[in-house]
């Protein structure tokens, strides 16, 4: 009822361009084949998958810059000793590296990329941190989440960041390991200017979290302990509640049309596109209390 398959398979990661016309992908490769992966265009228009040249790596992150010309990923460099954030060009097919971090959002704006660089952990310091800077890589400002590491050889593992449509708030999702605990992901929810900070979630694995176009609403997967995937969850950061967009639909990633009336993810290597203004029209969501 909600539900469209596109004739996208073996791909993952789908993220839709802001004007509307493509989604960016990662080719999937079993993980066991240790292979290096490419970046693919989908275009709507003509249904049809290109891959983008110089793109062969091991990707993290892949985010649009505004104008849908460039993309900004998390690539793990070649010698496996760290991760690169890179500009990638779409006219052109080059390639910048702007810097090192372990993922990246570019600000809906256009006047900076996200950076997230992780706790800076030693024995007197630990710090969670994002860096924002130009699209050149030049640093505006670093931003320290105050966030308290985990006491653990596993310590905290990042998962994904977003821009709210204002460019003026940042959700991301970290992974805490505790010992001999059961790990969490929670949300976190950061203003850039005001460095004002919230927790959104306290238990379960709350996982890529994407802002939807108003702004009033994050998409997130909530993910089973016993797979990869979860269901997609809304969350209202103004009213603190959440709820399943859908009791059986399951998702590993997910991203949202630009005009916010669907949502792409990706569930088993398939793309699917989920109708969330008719979802939100039919009044059926279990939380009804959030809208």
């Amino acid at each position: 009822e909600y539900v469209s398959r596109t004739n996208i398979t073996l791909f993952e990661q789908p993220i839709w361009s802001p004007d509307g016309k493509s989604l960016a992908l990662k080719e999937f490769k079993y993980p066991e084949a240790k292979e290096h992966t490419r970046l693919f265009l989908y275009t709507f228009d003509n249904e049809q998958l290109n891959s983008i040249p110089n793109t062969l790596g091991d990707y993290r992150t892949v985010s649009w810059s505004p104008d849908s010309t460039k993309l900004v990923v998390a690539r793990l460099d070649d010698r496996g000793a760290g991760i690169d954030i890179q500009v990638i060009d779409l006219s052109t097919a080059t390639v910048a590296t702007i810097g090192r971090g372990k993922g990246a959002a570019w600000a809906p704006n256009g006047q900076s990329i996200a950076i997230y660089v992780g706790p800076r952990m030693n024995r007197e310091l630990s710090q969670f941190v994002i860096n924002l800077v130009q699209p050149d890589g030049t640093l505006i400002k670093p931003v320290t989440l105050p966030i308290t590491p985990t006491p653990s050889s596993d310590g905290d593992t990042f998962d994904s960041l977003s821009w709210s449509p204002d460019s003026q708030q940042i959700v991301l999702s970290i992974s805490h390991w505790p010992v001999n605990h059961q790990a969490t992901s929670t949300l976190y929810l950061i203003n850039v200017d005001t460095t004002e900070f919230h927790q959104l979630t306290t238990e379960d694995t709350n996982l890529q979290p994407v802002w939807s176009p108003d702004g009033n609403m994050i998409a997130f997967i909530k993910q089973n302990p016993a797979s990869l995937s979860g269901k997609i969850y809304l969350l209202w950061p103004s009213k603190n509640c959440s709820t399943p967009l859908s009791e059986t639909i399951v998702a590993k990633s997910l991203s949202w049309s630009p005009d916010g009336s669907r949502i792409a993810y990706e569930n088993a290597t398939k793309v699917y596109l989920f109708d969330v203004a008719k979802k939100l029209a039919s009044g059926n969501l279990v939380g009804k209390a959030c809208q």
